[in-house]
Order: C-alpha cells, then sequence, then structure tokens
C-alpha cells in the first residue's frame, strides 16, 4: 500500500491578451498551487500473476475570485486496476491513459524529457495564462485522452521492441453509463475509440534511441437535427516519436497529424485536418536538468461560419530549469511564450468575427514540488 503525493507553489508574472477585456482586468503578478494524492498497491502472487490498482486525485479550484477555498474540492482524475505476467503482458482496465501516451516519446513536457513541470503541458500555463489565449498541442497526456473509461494492454518488450493496444467504448468516464451514442445536441465526442502503439529503445555504444508510432482510429457521436450542415467525422490520427541521448544529452521530436481538431476531438465534415510538430532538447547533470521545446499546431479550430473562417496556427515555445534540491523537493524555473491566429474567429468572444483574430502569451515563472 502507499499514498504518494506532492505539494506545487508557484509564483509568476505574465502578460496575454484579454488581460483587460470586457470591464474585467486580471493580474500580471500571481501566486499559484494545488495537492495532488497517489493512492494505489501492487502484490505478486505464488503462481507469478501480477496485479494492483492506483488512482490520482485531484483538487478543484475555487468556483470563483470571491468563494473562497470551501468551494474546493477533491476529484478522481484516474484510476485503474492491473493484472499481468511477466510473459505474457499486462491488461490495465479502468479511466486511464491509451496505447497513444504510453508509447509518445519527444514530447519533452515529462519523465526523463522534462526540464521544468511540463512547458505549455504542465502547471505553468493553466495558472498565469487564460485559456483564450493558451495555445495547444495535440498531447497524449490530456484529459480528453487520460481520462475516460478504456482498457489497456501492453506486451512484454521483445530485444528492445513493445506494444500496446487500447479500447475506449466511449469518452466518458468509467461511472457515466448508457453513453450518448447519437443527439440534437453540438457535442464532438468520440466513440468506439481504438488505438495502437509500438516502441523501439535500443542503445549503441553509449548512445540512446527511443522511437515510438502509434494510430488512433474512432466514430464520432452522431449529431442529428433537421437543420444540421456540421455534422462530425470520425477520427484517424497517426502519431510519431523519437528522441537520441548521449552524455547527458537529449534531443528529438514529436509529430500528430489526421482528422482530428483540437486535442483528439471529433473533426467537423469538410474542415481541414490537422498536422503537429514539435521538437526539443534537455541536458541533465546530476540534480540539474535545462532544455526548451517548441511546437507548431495547425488545425481547423472554429468552423461555425466556415465562408469567412480560415483554419487555425498555434505554437508555443518554453525553456527552463530543474534543479533537485533534496529527495522529495524540486526548485523550477520556467519561460513560456505563445500564439493563437484564426481568421475570421474572435478568441476572445469565443465566436466568429474580424477582431482578436491573434493571440499572444508569456510567463516567467518559478516554483517548487514537495513530493513524497
Amino acid at each position: 500500500m502507499r499514498l504518494d503525493g506532492r505539494v506545487s507553489a508557484w509564483v509568476g508574472v505574465d502578460g496575454f491578451t484579454g488581460q483587460s477585456y470586457a470591464g474585467t482586468k486580471y493580474s500580471g503578478a500571481s501566486t499559484a498551487g494545488y495537492l495532488r494524492l497517489y493512492p494505489g498497491f501492487d502484490g505478486v502472487a505464488a503462481n507469478g500473476l501480477q496485479y494492483g490498482a492506483q488512482a490520482e486525485i485531484r483538487e478543484n479550484t475555487e468556483t470563483s475570485s470571491t468563494a473562497g477555498a470551501s468551494t474546493e474540492t477533491l476529484y478522481i482524475l484516474r484510476d485503474f486496476g492491473y493484472l499481468g505476467l511477466p510473459q505474457f503482458g499486462l491488461v490495465r482496465f479502468g479511466q486511464q491513459e491509451g496505447a497513444l501516451y504510453l508509447n509518445d516519446t519527444g514530447r519533452f513536457e515529462s519523465g526523463k524529457e522534462a526540464f521544468d513541470s511540463g512547458g505549455w503541458n504542465g502547471d505553468v500555463q493553466n495558472f498565469f495564462v487564460n485559456a483564450s489565449a493558451r495555445p495547444i498541442y495535440p498531447w497524449t497526456w490530456s484529459n480528453s485522452t487520460r481520462t475516460t473509461d478504456k482498457i489497456d494492454y501492453i506486451t512484454p518488450s521483445f530485444s528492445g521492441l513493445s506494444f500496446a493496444v487500447s479500447f475506449e467504448p466511449n469518452q466518458t468516464g468509467e461511472n457515466y453509463a448508457p453513453a450518448v451514442t447519437s443527439t440534437t445536441t453540438n457535442t464532438d465526442l468520440r466513440r468506439n475509440t481504438f488505438e495502437i502503439s509500438t516502441s523501439y529503445r535500443a542503445k549503441f555504444d553509449g548512445v540512446g534511441l527511443i522511437v515510438d508510432g502509434g494510430y488512433m482510429n474512432a466514430a464520432a457521436v452522431a449529431y442529428n437535427t433537421t437543420a444540421n450542415t456540421q455534422p462530425y467525422q470520425g477520427l484517424s490520427v497517426g502519431s510519431l516519436g523519437a528522441t537520441v541521448n548521449y552524455a547527458g544529452f537529449t534531443v528529438g521530436g514529436n509529430t500528430k497529424f489526421g482528422n482530428m481538431n483540437g486535442q483528439f476531438e471529433p473533426n467537423y465534415k469538410g474542415a481541414a485536418n490537422a498536422v503537429g510538430w514539435l521538437a526539443g532538447g534537455i541536458y541533465s547533470t546530476g540534480p540539474l536538468s535545462i532544455g526548451g521545446s517548441y511546437f507548431v499546431y495547425d488545425s481547423q479550430g472554429d468552423y461555425s461560419h466556415p465562408t469567412t473562417e480560415g483554419t487555425r496556427r498555434e505554437t508555443g515555445a518554453a525553456a527552463g530549469a530543474t534543479y533537485i534540491l533534496v529527495p522529495g523537493v524540486k526548485l523550477f524555473a520556467s519561460y513560456l511564450y505563445g500564439t493563437r491566429h484564426q481568421d475570421g474567429y474572435n478568441f476572445l468572444s469565443g465566436k466568429a468575427g474580424s477582431a482578436e483574430n491573434d493571440t499572444t502569451a508569456q510567463v516567467f515563472a518559478i516554483g517548487t514540488w514537495i513530493y513524497w
């Protein structure tokens, strides 16, 4: 049995489009933080069967700036169980990430690739940049993919080569059933999502290599109205990633491409396909890691007025450093710069329009994780 966790605390300065808009002004300097808990257990039976469970419990933010801490609640982001044998692999079931995430290197936002808390997919952007000015990349570690009920199968490694497959019946949490398969409400949700991925890991004379690839296919919840002129399409998305490391240096990249919108959401009929790429690097020596990354993501974006709206382009640059002060304490410094653009779409109002078709955002923050 275990109850891991962490407390995060940050202080930062920021500037972004919409910081003063429609009578509301947001601070350019803030503090922020959260608590997370990770209960779980692992066991091995006498016959070699491996089994266990894991969960991730998070803290909701206050419902408003005047509501106070009493409105904060805890919720379960992920929880899954597993059964497996070393020679046959592992089956996982529950509210969890899928095969595409399990073999998805070159993102430079987590694990040994992380140079800060996660770049544009970490702590900083959520605390210091409003969503309207926050650029996105199709991260596989996103709520649209890691918080849904699914079954994963992960193979053993065969001379450095491994595979994973997953199936997600509906884009819902594990405690929501029966799921909706057709609706008159404009709902961009997946159905019958299948993912497959592979990873190859090797080391040659001190040079480490990781190459990953994957594919996601899904149908869409039907959107049925007599006036419906924008039905959703199913997803068909490819994923590739690679990193090379030597003497503390790691460089690499990642790409996602295919018929989707946003972060693995169904695309509109007639809309443009999406393609994104990311490149990054990190150097680690002792307790210190320093690095950076840059991504470009082209997608359809809003499509409520196809004759006047163009496609969307989002970019994000990140640089930072991590220092392990003592076991259980990490110190971070992080800088983010990002842009969003879509002709004919007003990012601040969230509607079609000729104003506010571009946003920029930048943040510098320092922080810490106290973890156990």
